[in-house]
């Protein structure tokens, strides 16, 4: 059975975890719950005022398209490639 950790221990453990991630480079999505674009930004600027926070972005994740806006395909599943690119608000279909 492993020892329990003191409030101190934890809180260093909660540090080093907490530091890691920061480091890191790979996109993670937030919540399910923040998956609509308004809610994720007023997340974000909620975030930005309170605590420390680094490169907080509303991404999409959409078909990827090369410069000429034609979607990239996947060599082997003759699929169009899927991923994370940045969120513009002309993004979301108009509802008339």
């Amino acid at each position: 059975m492993p020892e329990e950790m003191s409030q101190g221990e934890w809180a260093l453990a909660v540090e080093k975890a907490a530091a890691k991630i920061m480091r890191g480079t790979k996109v993670r999505q937030l919540s399910p719950v923040f998956d609509a674009p308004q809610y994720a930004e007023q997340f974000a600027a909620l975030a930005r005022k309170t605590g420390v926070c680094r490169d907080l972005r509303v991404r999409a994740k959409c078909t990827l398209t090369d410069s000429e806006g034609n979607p990239i395909i996947n060599k082997k599943t003759k699929a169009p490639r899927i991923g994370w690119v940045d969120y513009l608000p002309e993004m979301t279909p108009k509802v008339a």
